[in-house]
């Protein structure tokens, strides 16, 4: 009975795939959406023989980004105009339903943010809510689960303001934010120009204007995972940064189990999602945690002033 039920849900969370994706391109300024036409790149990194399947999350059980609605059209045309992934974009957690979440080849969290298994109160009724904590765990077990089978998990920007003490989301996702100090124009510095991730950069660090994270102390750390992008220490208002390390990373990869993670905290912005080479990364990082883009994501030596030593 529970896995009829189940199957009528994520059926009817299907159906409203449609209504949720129509919603986003309705709400989106016709010159953002030619923004974002002309800065989508023709073709991936690696062409797989058949597109894949991705599910993009954005439920919120905490702030809610404005910018969602640009970020999923965005990453959905990114799939669809190299023909490297195919989209369902979803808001009801049904879909992490372990029968339902294996039909995908990775999963995007697109500025999430709360305890976005569970609702947004828990019910006052004792066996209500012990069954909604319940289903919680589930859903959780299902997504580490799925992940260390060798499936893909990708973060934009409010992903890691998700589960907050959930270690092995933490641990997945790699860092835990804890604060935005810079929202302005920053200098990023690459960690590894000549990583695949990266070459999309030209070889040079680059200027961006966009809500800039920092992390928990003891998460995002260079020791644990591959780091691609980080504040220009040299900035001077660094300084606003309490890390004990002084260490702003951005952008990462990692392995998890038999999968792979990218992580990037670019994306509160409208803007952050019509820049060319900031979506060539976000398509790398994805086929990275697809399993089609093979790199070295093993964690380098990082140099305070120089990055990769």
């Amino acid at each position: 009975m529970k896995r009829v039920s189940i199957a009528i849900s994520f059926a009817l969370a299907i159906v409203q795939v449609l209504r949720v994706v129509t919603a986003c391109v309705a709400d989106i300024d016709p010159e953002v959406m030619n923004r974002i036409k002309r800065a989508l790149p023709a073709s991936g990194f690696e062409a797989p023989s058949d597109p894949h399947r991705v599910l993009i999350f954005t439920k919120t059980n905490g702030f809610r980004h404005d910018s969602i609605p640009v970020g999923v059209v965005a990453l959905t045309r990114l799939g669809s105009t190299t023909g490297i992934y195919e989209i369902v974009h979803s808001e009801d957690d049904v879909m992490f339903e372990p029968e339902n979440l294996n039909t995908f080849d990775a999963v995007i969290m697109l500025n999430t943010t709360g305890e976005v298994f569970r609702p947004k109160s828990l019910p006052d009724d004792p066996q209500e809510r012990d069954a909604a904590l319940q289903r919680e765990n589930r859903l959780k077990k299902s997504l580490v689960d799925y992940v260390k089978s060798g499936k893909g998990l990708v973060g934009v920007h409010s992903a890691t303001d998700t589960y907050k003490n959930w270690k092995a989301y933490n641990e997945m996702m790699g860092g835990v934010c804890v604060g935005h100090p810079w929202h302005t124009e920053v200098p990023i510095r690459l960690l590894d120009a000549s990583h695949p991730l990266n070459a999309v950069f030209g070889g040079r660090g680059f200027m961006i204007k966009d809500e800039i994270y920092q992390f928990r102390d003891g998460t995002a750390r260079p020791q644990d995972r591959r780091m691609l992008l980080s504040l220009n220490p040299d900035w001077e208002p660094i300084s606003k940064g309490t890390r004990e390390d002084g260490f702003y990373p951005l952008s990462w990869i990692a392995q998890y189990g038999n999968g792979r993670t990218f992580y990037c905290a670019l994306g509160h912005r409208d803007e952050t999602y019509s820049n060319p080479a900031v979506l060539r990364h976000y398509l790398a990082g994805i086929q990275y945690a697809l399993g089609d883009l093979a790199v070295d994501d093993a964690p380098i030596v990082i140099d305070k002033q120089g990055g990769k030593q």
